[in-house]
């Protein structure tokens, strides 16, 4: 297929979630005036058609919500705005709802340049749901201020800049990876400004294991046996999770799965604008920090992955491991450093952010996948999911279970920082 003839298909799909949009909001503002869900699903395609990289969706995100968190609260404020917004007064008089569609406009139409006739559809969509006057006026200009004082913000963060990054032919160093041996993704996302954190480093991963010690040959055994293409002893049902929350290119990545979480917690708990803002803020903000604290220890340890290791098994001096010069993993490998799991870090992160705003771990919620059309998987509790998510890269055979511990503890300390220090409420 061309690339012409994928860009009118990307134009069709995106049309047509406008069209899904549209209808959302002219229903939400007859029963419960709440955009915020519906701007998420049009954030999560242009990351999908845009093929946006993991990181990268998780500050998209991040920078989204927290406009349409502070346009919202800066009118009647509830909360700590996420930032000051000091040299925009406040209007006496604005409608919410409009201030954040305008706010999710702003943003997705400079973060996504390539979709702005798309999300301009969309706003007039949702404006036109709304009454006339000089209320919906100053919402969608102040919308729009607060939302460009955080892109000014966002800016120069670091996430355009370059890094000189080189391979290494050393064993436990990463190594460009069969088939693309592309380059790797992201090298500078470990300089990115954190959103909460004080600094990418803050909740640094523990090391991987050394590679003569039992643990080592004993992680890279287990993906050897269950993460190959052709293994026989990795279950249906393994392999079904592994493409379930694969997540690749062309996908809304695992930020956007959590996301995903997220819409159906905020319909289940019928939750008012405000609070459906500050939870996607909070979600996208941690979720923001995770992908920095992992691609910190990424780089930082610069470990290999699975197919390196095992197909180079005889260099690691382990008499417990050996070589398979033919090994492939069931799932295409990231062109990134392995340690630690990005899905485990961001599960963790998410699912600590929902248990603080749950007061529990216990909700049912049911995900699909894109990589694995058609299947669905049900969960009862959000840590239940988050551990999946984990397993899945394992089963997948681009993982190594120490990247999935230490990225599960990771994420869950930057989920509970986050919620600890931001978007906090007021004292009254």
């Amino acid at each position: 297929m061309t690339g012409p003839a994928i860009q009118l298909i990307a134009a069709g799909r995106l049309a047509l979630v406008v069209g899904l949009v549209s209808s959302w909001l002219a229903s939400a503002s007859q029963v419960a005036p709440n955009p915020v869900s519906a701007w998420n699903a049009l954030a999560l395609e242009a990351i999908r058609f845009a093929n946006t990289p993991p990181p990268m969706a998780s500050r998209q995100l991040a920078i989204m919500h927290t406009a349409m968190f502070d346009a919202v609260n800066g009118l009647a404020p509830k909360y700590e705005n996420y930032r000051q917004h000091t040299n925009s007064p406040t209007p006496a008089s604005a409608s919410p709802e409009a201030a954040a569609a305008a706010a999710a406009n702003r943003t997705l139409r400079y973060l996504y340049p390539q979709f702005t006739t798309t999300m301009d559809a969309a706003l007039q969509a949702h404006l036109a749901s709304l009454p006339d006057g000089p209320e919906k006026t100053a919402g969608v200009a102040w919308g729009r201020q607060v939302a460009q004082n955080l892109l000014l913000q966002r800016d120069f963060d670091g996430s355009n800049y370059g890094a000189d990054y080189r391979a290494s032919p050393q064993p436990g160093h990463w190594q460009p990876t069969p088939p693309q041996f592309a380059s790797p993704w992201l090298p500078q996302w470990p300089r990115l400004k954190p959103f909460v954190l004080e600094r990418a480093d803050q909740f640094r991963a523990e090391p991987p294991p050394v590679l003569d010690g039992p643990e080592w040959a004993e992680q890279m055994n287990q993906v050897k046996s269950l993460g190959g293409r052709n293994s026989t002893n990795r279950t249906p049902e393994q392999t079904e999770i592994a493409f379930f929350w694969a997540d690749g290119v062309g996908s809304e990545t695992p930020p956007g799965h959590w996301n995903g979480v997220a819409q159906q917690f905020a319909k289940t708990k019928d939750l008012p604008l405000l609070e459906s803002a500050r939870l996607f803020a909070l979600l996208n903000l941690a979720l923001a920090d995770a992908a920095i604290s992992s691609w910190d220890s990424k780089y930082a340890y610069d470990w290999w992955r699975p197919i390196t290791a095992i197909r180079g098994a005889n260099s690691d001096g382990n008499p417990a491991t050996e070589p398979n010069e033919n090994w492939t993993p069931l799932i295409l490998t990231p062109p990134f450093p392995e340690h630690t799991s990005g899905h485990s870090t961001f599960s963790a992160a998410a699912a600590a952010v929902l248990q603080s705003l749950n007061g529990s771990d216990d909700f049912k919620f049911t995900l699909y996948s894109n990589g694995l059309f058609g299947a669905a998987r049900t969960y009862d509790r959000f840590s239940e999911a988050a551990a999946e998510a984990g397993m899945s890269r394992i089963f997948g055979g681009i993982h190594f279970m120490a990247a999935n511990r230490e990225g599960q503890r990771t994420g869950k300390k930057v989920g509970e920082y986050v919620i600890q220090h931001a978007l906090r409420p007021l004292d009254k």
